[in-house]
């Protein structure tokens, strides 16, 4: 009994020692070393899942990088159909400006004309036919006849020739078959205008005519302004043709002939006016006068 009661005097020292001890074996377990069967199954799986994990993020790096590619894509395409348009729109409105620019000078020399006029579209032109000619989109229904005067914004273009109810045939000045009574401006010296159809290097592009049967002492220069005398019943009076150049005696001395360069690019003609005014209408108010 006595043995009993001196053993017991040791347990409240022994109590906390051994509860010590536990807690550091349990705190202690995280940091022991693994088995090696442990080892050795970490070191076989370890490689396998490094390469399915990298090849898992290349894949996601792969995707990522062909999505934002994509998306580049696209928003480029979007991007050129905007600036595409944008293009388109300032062409518009580049052609816009510019018509609105030839009807402002054709408005312009309507109002310097005091004969009734009308505005047409040229809806046909070859310069490389034979004759030169140009279609325009008004006729007979809009009080266009034979013969009529036709101008540009800088000048003379032609006559009408033929007409039907909605389009008429132009016959321009640079026209073999066109012949336009004409002057100097200058000195008045009076001539005939006569179509070369034949580009001059004087002037790039341009088609030209002749101005003949001057006299030999006609007062002309290079660079005279020729213009329409009226005097043939078909062109109203002081209508600008054209400059002159190359000035020179006819073949037999007689007369002297020079180039005329047209006011008018007949090649990049737009639109005209055409006078409505006949040669039979002048002529009944010549006759009425007398």
């Amino acid at each position: 009994m006595a043995l009993i009661q001196k053993k017991t005097r040791f347990l409240p020292f022994l109590i906390p020692v051994i509860l010590a001890l536990i807690f550091f074996s349990l705190s202690s377990l995280p940091t022991r070393r693994a088995p090696w069967y442990e080892e050795v199954f970490w070191n076989l799986v370890s490689p396998p899942q490094q390469l399915v994990s990298g090849i898992e993020n290349g894949i996601k790096g792969v995707w990522n990088r062909y999505a934002a590619i994509v998306g580049a894509e696209k928003e480029r395409d979007l991007l050129a159909m905007r600036v595409a348009k944008l293009e388109e729109e300032l062409i518009k409105g580049a052609e816009v400006n510019e018509e609105n620019k030839r009807l402002r000078e054709l408005l312009s020399y309507k109002e310097s004309l005091p004969q009734k006029t009308i505005a047409a579209r040229v809806i046909a032109n070859d310069p490389r036919a034979e004759f030169k000619s140009i279609t325009i989109d008004k006729g007979s229904s809009d009080g266009i006849t034979p013969l009529m005067a036709v101008v540009g914004p800088r000048g003379l273009v032609g006559k009408v020739g033929t007409v039907t109810s909605g389009y008429s045939r132009v016959l321009m000045i640079t026209d073999p078959n066109s012949v336009v009574d004409a002057m100097v401006q200058r000195s008045r010296a009076r001539g005939m205008v006569v179509g070369a159809a034949w580009r001059t290097e004087l002037k790039s592009g341009y088609y030209i005519s002749r101005l003949e049967y001057l006299r030999r002492v006609s007062d002309i220069r290079n660079g005279d302004v020729v213009v329409t005398s009226g005097l043939d019943m078909v062109f109203p009076a002081g209508i600008p043709i054209g400059t002159v150049a190359d000035i020179s005696a006819s073949r037999y001395g007689v007369f002297t002939e020079a180039n005329v360069i047209p006011f008018e690019n007949m090649a990049e003609l737009q639109e005209v006016l055409v006078i409505l005014s006949s040669p039979d209408q002048g002529v009944a108010n010549f006759a009425a006068e007398k």
